[in-house]
């Protein structure tokens, strides 16, 4: 009787597993287009990325920035290690032990919301597949959308299928770059050198352990721990962050005690002076633009 219950089960599972794979495969190659785009490795090789056309005088004056995204990328040597060390100890801390998705926190993450403290298990890997192809968006979806539930479990995957073809092509320098240079930090900003600027008036590659700390702190809401609009939020975040790099090892107690008794101190100057302000100049050039892209 005992063997035949373990045939049963073993039959069973093995149904389980096959209907997995073959879901699994649907949704890759979006069967009769219930399941919406995936992006393929030649998408994944050469990514689409909205970026900020700038317009300058002959002089080299900036007359002003013309964007859908308010994004300008930067290579990883501009980036701080502080921003790399403060990501790393709060949202990558398993970033280098596995290929895209950690199977270990996503299950950890599972019990945790079920006794009612919400925690992603979404790996770095699986945001930029989020952030790069838009995994969330109505045309990665399909007709399956229409399901309740079943849209959750659909992009789910997909990010996990795009999150291993990531790892399968890009270093994980190259990951933390892309992410970074692709993450939203709300009010129509992405990325780390826009966000820098906008709120410390810095470029990536020069700000501090507390800076670091208040910035890669935003990315677990942006609007909850935006430093302008919610600065006590924001400061409780970024002492979280800086605890994190402490507990890991990222930065010295002595340095840990001197940043989280520090005020955020904030630069907005930036804004005032990056050309977008509404002159007759800088719109003239905006139709103009506009009159060039549509002809060409």
């Amino acid at each position: 009787m005992f063997r035949r219950i373990k045939n049963r089960f073993l039959r069973y599972f093995a149904i389980f597993v096959y209907f997995i794979i073959i879901f699994f495969c649907a949704i890759e190659l979006n069967f009769l287009w219930l399941f919406g785009y995936s992006p393929d490795m030649h998408d994944i090789r050469n990514p689409s990325m909205s970026l900020a056309s700038e317009v300058y005088y002959a002089d080299g004056t900036l007359i002003g920035r013309y964007y859908k995204e308010n994004r300008s990328p930067v290579e990883f040597n501009k980036i701080s290690p502080n921003i790399i060390n403060a990501l790393n100890a709060t949202e990558a801390v398993r970033f280098y032990h596995h290929n895209g998705v950690d199977f270990y926190s996503f299950f950890t993450s599972m019990l945790s919301t079920a006794s009612g403290d919400r925690r992603g298990g979404s790996t770095i890997t699986q945001q930029l597949a989020k952030n790069l192809f838009e995994t969330r968006k109505k045309k990665s979806q399909g007709i399956m959308r229409h399901i309740p539930g079943v849209k959750t479990v659909v992009y789910k995957i997909k990010e996990w299928l795009t999150a291993f073809k990531i790892e399968h092509v890009y270093s994980k320098k190259e990951i933390l770059t892309l992410y970074l240079n692709t993450v939203p930090f709300g009010n129509n900003t992405f990325g780390i050198k826009t966000a820098s600027l906008k709120l410390f008036n810095k470029t990536p590659d020069s700000v501090n352990a507390a800076e670091a700390a208040t910035l890669v702190g935003m990315l677990k809401a942006t609007s909850t721990y935006n430093p302008i609009n919610n600065p006590k939020h924001s400061l409780e975040r970024r002492n979280v962050v800086l605890g994190q790099m402490l507990k890991y090892n990222y930065i010295k107690k002595t340095d840990y005690d001197t940043s989280v008794n520090k005020p955020i101190k904030l630069d907005l100057s930036y804004v005032e002076n990056e050309g977008q302000g509404d002159s007759y100049l800088r719109q003239a050039v905006s139709r103009w633009l506009k009159k060039w892209l549509k002809d060409n």
